[in-house]
């Protein structure tokens, strides 16, 4: 058959690959004929609740549901609808914006409170899914150009856009036909950010892999599944591979089926790395880069790219660095903004002004620093937003959060700016340390002392029992900017 879309894509796997499992979630293992069949039955359902191409469906799954993600969002492909994943970790009122920012006509959900308050024509759970087969439309007839999801964006601040990713886009890299396995992969990325979605729900359609699912991350189960599942590529966020590092008995599981670590949504701490090349010499570490809005990405491949710090690999030529002005960066060590470029330009859905702010001609502004050093590698520098302007210099916290981590003591680390009378804005940090380790605010800040300029170090820095993560592991920056802000203020009335 004819691969237009990426469901029709998962058809031709579920004739060539149909007893091999597609999905682990470790609760329930799906076939890829079984998912086949019963993306076709919940599709077929959908259509005869009354769902027309177009309609958007909201899918408030979590983790513990992998199985179920992934036959809803194929039944909705098939039907002709947008699926709409949601975190199941957001609250109602943050469901309920982004709910009148797609309006969704139906549901399927494992967190039915959730959108007990949403006007829809049609809602069901995970387990009572409808299932119509005979209504499932002429799957030749669907526009394979036709806009398949809408992916609440990830980031640490502002409100939730929606970014929309069409069939084209999830097409990008499959053949449907491709006989050649791929591998098996761990992920414990929550199913509804850009990351899971490509790595988990499509992986399988895309690349014949089996996908192995953590229902919710928690550094022994992780550890436990590696040595049950002997997984060929495991991924972790960098805040979740330290959780893994810094647990007791990690020397005494057996890592050897695993041939990849890939990390990313955020900078990989060298000493994270070094820990890692310790551990499992065997293991090819592989550090990314790439954003829901941008559809691009870029990964190191090779050792001695990633020991060096923030970096993600070669500059492809589908990105480029840009100044304040829009003009091209291609000078060694010069920080500027990156720019992606994809055939197949995204957008925020309703909304025309952030669109244009953020796309334009195809290229688009990823709101991250980095700089080419003397090899040509890519160097990660931080949030454009998170720059901090300290008496007329520009600071990147990133510079600064390498330091913090290199800290024996620190697990992790976040540094913000903060009000200040005089200078604009001051620096300032939030720690946590690892198990069983202790150190004093004053005793980090000499440490930053010995390794950054004076203009660099934190004038406080505070220790946190936890640190506010979104359900993508990045660190909350915008939770931490009122408590670092007040206990700055405090500090200075103090002296």
């Amino acid at each position: 058959m004819e691969v237009r879309r990426i469901s029709d894509a998962l058809k031709v796997r579920a004739s060539h690959q149909k007893d091999e499992i597609a999905h682990d979630d470790t609760r329930r293992q799906i076939t890829f004929s079984e998912w086949d069949r019963e993306a076709d039955e919940v599709g077929g359902g959908l259509a005869a609740a009354g769902l027309v191409p177009g309609d958007r469906v909201f899918l408030p799954i979590s983790n513990m549901h992998a199985v179920e993600m992934a036959i809803a969002v194929f039944a909705v492909f098939r039907a002709g609808g947008i699926a709409c994943p949601v975190s199941t970790r957001l609250n109602p009122r943050e469901v309920a914006d982004y709910a009148a920012l797609c309006e969704p006509r139906y549901c399927i959900t494992d967190a039915p409170d959730l959108v007990k308050d949403i006007e829809l024509a049609g809602c069901w759970t995970v387990e009572k899914m409808p299932r119509d087969v005979a209504a499932l439309p002429d799957q030749a007839g669907l526009d394979p150009m036709a806009d398949a999801e809408i992916l609440g964006t990830s980031g640490t601040t502002g409100k939730i856009k929606g970014v929309v990713v069409s069939h084209p886009d999830l097409m990008t890299g499959v053949t449907g036909t491709n006989m050649e396995r791929s591998r098996s992969t761990l992920h414990a990325l929550p199913l509804t950010g850009s990351g899971g979605n490509l790595g988990i729900v499509m992986l399988p359609a895309r690349g014949g892999a089996m996908a192995i699912t953590q229902p919710k991350f928690d550094p022994k189960g992780f550890l436990d599944l590696v040595r049950e599942k002997r997984p060929n590529l495991v991924y972790l966020v960098p805040s979740m591979l330290r959780l893994v590092l810094d647990h007791p008995a990690v020397g005494d599981y057996d890592f050897g089926g695993v041939k990849y670590l890939m990390t990313g949504t955020a900078p990989l701490p060298h000493d994270s790395v070094m820990r890692a090349m310790e551990l499992w010499p065997h293991v090819r570490i592989r550090n990314s880069y790439g954003m829901s809005e941008g559809g691009v990405g870029v990964g190191t491949k090779s050792k001695e790219q990633v020991l060096k710090p923030g970096c993600v690999g070669k500059l492809p030529k589908n990105m480029q660095l840009r100044n304040e002005d829009g003009n091209v960066i291609t000078e060694t060590g010069v920080v500027a903004e990156i720019y992606g470029w994809q055939k197949h330009p995204r957008r925020y859905w309703n909304d025309a002004e952030a669109s244009a702010d953020s796309f334009a001609g195809g290229w688009t502004k990823t709101g991250d620093l980095g700089f080419i050093d003397e090899d040509g590698d890519l160097i990660m520098s931080g949030r454009s937003k998170e720059l901090i302007i300290r008496g007329g210099y520009n600071i990147t916290p990133l510079e600064i959060e390498t330091i913090l981590h290199l800290h024996p003591a620190v697990q992790q680390a976040a540094v913000v700016g903060v009000p200040h009378e005089v200078l604009g804005e001051d620096i300032a940090a939030a720690v946590t340390l690892r198990p069983n380790q202790s150190a004093t605010s004053d005793e980090i800040i000499a440490f930053c002392r010995e390794h950054l300029g004076d203009n660099k170090v934190p004038r406080t820095l505070v220790v946190l029992e936890t640190m506010p993560l979104n359900p993508n592991g990045k660190i909350l920056k915008k939770e931490l900017a009122e408590p670092l802000a007040k206990a700055a203020s405090e500090r200075r009335k103090a002296r």
